[in-house]
């Protein structure tokens, strides 16, 4: 007791001698008693090597990083990043046994500029960041009952499993920077070099080291950016840029003064990438200049003393160079737009980082996950969403757009927004990288790191949220319909003979998007632009000119509803000439209209009609509701025989508009790549198919064949199990299941695509692929769909948001999003991070626009 009561005692004079030995004894006690259950906790901790995805950039349920308040926690077991608030949500998903994590914690400091520094020279000095960031690490170790401790990091007396488990941690690039290199490589298009199986490899003269340190330049000593000559083995610098950046131009001069001797020696690898799954390659050689593979790298290395499979990376390659390029300078610092805008921050009001070509993304998911349906799904303040996700949350897709909507509206990230406030603040920005990863994972398009068509995007979107959201509704998600059928209308097509008795056919699809075209032809000062196009031809080609010199064409909406509406003669159809009609049968709750302002030019190039259509607050379809089968209307009969169309037809996938197929095999397009083109662009027009086969025309996939193969023979096929279990976890039936996966040949991705077309009436489907009925034509129609499958109402309609383009092509330029916040409804600009009032939105120049249904619940 008297030892206690010395201890507690408030110390004099600094503390005795004993108080100090005391403290210390207690201190070491506590740091023993951590150690001994980091011990306890370190079963199952490995290191990354740099090819494993670690999440050390962004919590997988929200949107925190290590800028955030807490830090960012990287579990040493998952190597997933979690907020200092899901600590414990965490540790109860894997077990609730307790857990280690590496505790990040960055801060910006203001970099200290020398006085009388030189003013910026090139354009990396101009772009760079004035700032630096601190980092700060520990250990958290979360007990079985909860409890938490912190070590402080790097720590001696830890394990040394911990320590390297910590180290590779803190030296891995991270999953958002490995998927920002991969979209790289991938726009790259990395080929095999012509000249690896020939190359010349001169007698091996010496052995190259494998130690780093032993690497410099020949020419100027530098230890940086090196790169071994696979034939003389010459150790030169990196190239030399043209503002005076980069490196000493060693590698480059070496093969030009070689060449010139007579000798070709072109392939060249980066030192300090070499690795057992390949290096950075680079050729010289006038016809390929740039990346390439080497095929026999391996051996090519092995020739001057190389033994890759002792390498280990220690220098970044090209692919990472860009990435850090592109994380550390801020590209809008140089456009300088938006400084007169007064700038808005809250709930609602959060901007998102672009990544990188990412603005078609940040636009989308801002018109979509601010509605008041997604709110009410998605918002989840207590993580009974998030918590449900599967073992990997990173690859949930429900779990990521939980996590986007909770960012974009609540208070979480949007402080008030204060005079003087930095936008570029890490603490506060959202960085949507891993919804990006995911949502684009498998896409052609959307995993790249290109420009993309935000009308596409959008579509694929709600398509792959339905997907996901399928085995959520009822569980995670409450009951009801997937979210992207807020979105769905029922178009009717009337076909009606011109010639005989006049027969019809009524057929009905499921869309998303109105598509309305826009013609010069329909502009109301068509004059007008006509005569300024003459006079601009006349004109000296080489006399200066603004945007605004030429007057813009002026089409009305009414002109484009008109089109869509047209009839379209002269159709084949069963035997006979047809005149084709299209409306909508179904009115959505919210409805998509796409103004099609982009056409191919009379060089077959994709281009834009740079015009304005003013669109209202107010919008009345009712004049395009389909009448469906009027009474005394002769029917033609089936294809195939059977009973005719009923007066409310079954609902159908939707089919390739056949004269647009047509039109684009006369230009020498493929089949299969006419039909995906119509499919793509909902039948809208030719011009437009071809527009997006030109665009998609590398498309892996682009020349498969539309919807799924014919039936697999009966007999002795066995479903795959790892495609069954697939698709069993999305909520479809094991019966449902195996019949998709036997009518696609065992194909687990076209099986998904079979069974989310046919959703609405999967029984009848299966039925028809087996011949016992069903739906009609062999299981091409998804009936029992009908009209009750639609949210229908009347078709008065008020806007809500709409998507701008800017630029000559969806394929490139800027996106931006206007949408009304508020109980108010004042109009926002969303120009990715950026948002701020808007007080005249461009209501005449958007590309997308969202409408709701004013009688909508």
């Amino acid at each position: 007791k008297r030892i206690g009561a010395t201890v507690s005692a408030p110390p004099r004079h600094g503390g005795s001698h004993l108080d100090r030995r005391l403290a210390a004894s207690g201190q070491r006690a506590a740091m023993e008693a951590t150690l001994e259950r980091v011990r306890q906790l370190m079963s199952g901790i490995a290191a990354p090597q740099h090819y494993d995805k670690v999440y050390k950039d962004e919590c997988a349920f929200t949107m925190d990083t290590p800028f955030s308040p807490g830090g960012l926690g990287v579990n040493l077991r998952t190597w997933c990043g979690v907020g200092a608030d899901v600590i414990d949500l965490d540790v109860r998903r894997n077990g609730g046994n307790g857990g280690l994590y590496l505790v990040q914690k960055f801060h910006r400091k203001e970099k200290e500029q020398p006085e009388g520094a030189e003013a910026p020279k090139t354009i990396g000095m101009l772009l760079e960041s004035k700032y630096e960031v601190v980092k700060e690490h520990s250990l958290l170790v979360v007990g079985p009952s909860g409890e938490k401790d912190t070590l402080p990091y790097p720590c001696e007396e830890l394990p040394m499993i911990v320590s390297t488990a910590c180290e590779a941690i803190i030296a891995h690039q991270g999953s958002n920077a490995m998927e920002q290199t991969s979209r790289f490589e991938q726009d790259q298009g990395i080929k095999d070099s012509k000249y690896a199986n020939d190359l010349v490899q001169l007698p091996p003269t010496r052995k190259i080291s494998p130690n780093p340190k032993d690497w410099k330049c020949e020419v100027s000593g530098d230890t940086q950016n090196l790169w071994l000559n696979l034939s003389d083995g010459f150790i030169g610098g990196g190239r030399k840029f043209f503002d005076g950046s980069g490196g000493s131009n060693g590698a480059l001069d070496h093969f030009k003064e070689e060449q010139s001797k007579g000798n070709f020696f072109p392939l060249v690898v980066k030192l300090g990438t070499i690795t057992a799954q390949g290096a950075d390659v680079y050729s010289y050689a006038p016809d390929e200049d740039d990346l390439v593979k080497d095929p026999h790298l391996a051996q090519h290395l092995a020739h001057w003393g190389i033994d890759v499979m002792r390498m280990e990376k220690t220098d970044k390659s090209m692919a990472e160079m860009e990435t850090d390029f592109n994380l550390s300078y801020d590209w809008s610092k140089i456009c300088e737009s938006g400084e007169d805008l007064v700038r808005v921050r809250g709930p609602g009001l959060v901007g998102l980082k672009n990544l990188g070509n990412s603005c078609y993304l940040n636009s989308t998911v801002q018109l979509l996950l601010a509605l008041p349906e997604a709110k009410s799904r998605y918002l989840d303040p207590d993580y009974q969403i998030r918590s449900k996700s599967s073992a990997d949350p990173a690859t949930d897709l429900v779990t990521q757009v939980a996590k986007l909507t909770n960012a974009l509206n609540t208070d979480r990230y949007a402080p008030p927004w204060k005079e003087g406030d930095d936008e570029d603040d890490p603490k506060i920005l959202v960085a949507p990288a891993m919804f990006r990863a995911l949502i684009g994972k498998g896409h052609p398009e959307f995993s790249s790191g290109r420009q993309q068509d935000a009308a596409e995007f959008l579509q694929y979107f709600l398509e792959q949220l339905s997907r996901s959201e399928r085995g959520a509704l009822g569980s995670r998600l409450a009951e009801g319909a997937p979210f992207a059928s807020l979105f769905e209308f029922a178009v009717e097509e009337r076909m009606e003979e011109t010639g005989g008795v006049g027969r019809v056919a009524y057929s009905r699809s499921r869309n998303t998007m109105l598509g309305v075209p826009v013609k010069l032809d329909d502009a109301d000062n068509l004059a007008e632009v006509m005569a300024a196009r003459t006079d601009e031809a006349e004109k000296d080609a080489k006399k200066p000119r603004t945007d605004g010199d030429a007057p813009k064409p002026i089409i009305q909406l009414s002109a484009g509803l008109a089109r869509f509406a047209a009839a379209e003669d002269g159709i084949p159809f069963r035997g006979a000439l047809v005149s084709k009609t299209t409306r909508m049968a179904t009115m959505p709750r919210y409805l998509l209209v796409q103004v099609q302002r982009y056409y191919l030019d009379e060089k077959w190039v994709p281009s834009k009609l740079d015009c304005r259509v003013p669109m209202p607050d107010k919008l009345n379809l009712e004049h395009l509701r389909g009448s469906g089968r009027r009474d005394g209307e002769a029917e033609f009969p089936e294809d195939a025989g059977g009973s005719t169309a009923s007066a409310a037809p079954a609902l159908e996938a939707p089919q390739p508009d056949e004269m647009i197929v047509v039109q684009l095999l006369s230009m020498g397009i493929g089949e299969n790549a006419a039909k995906r083109a119509a499919l793509a662009v909902q039948n809208a027009n030719a011009e437009a198919a071809t527009a997006w086969y030109f665009e998609h025309s590398e498309d892996p996939d682009v020349n498969d064949p539309v919807g799924a193969p014919a039936p697999a023979a009966d007999g002795d096929f066995v479903a795959d199990p790892s495609g069954v279990a697939m698709l069993s976890d999305m909520g479809f039936a094991a019966e449902h299941v195996k019949a998709a996966l036997k009518a696609c040949g065992n194909s687990t991705e076209r099986a998904a695509d079979w069974l989310f077309s046919h959703a609405d009436d999967l029984d009848g489907a299966v039925a028809a692929l087996s011949g016992g009925g069903g739906a009609p034509g062999g299981g091409g129609a998804a009936a029992g769909g009908g009209e009750a499958a639609f949210d229908d109402g009347k078709g008065e309609y008020s806007l809500v948001g709409f998507v701008s383009h800017i630029g000559t092509h969806t394929a490139c330029g800027h996106y931006v999003c206007h949408a009304k916040r508020g109980d108010g409804k004042s109009w926002v600009i969303f120009n990715d991070q950026k948002v701020a009032q808007s007080g005249s939105p461009p209501l005449d120049l958007g590309y997308l626009y969202l409408y709701r249904r004013d009688d909508a619940a």
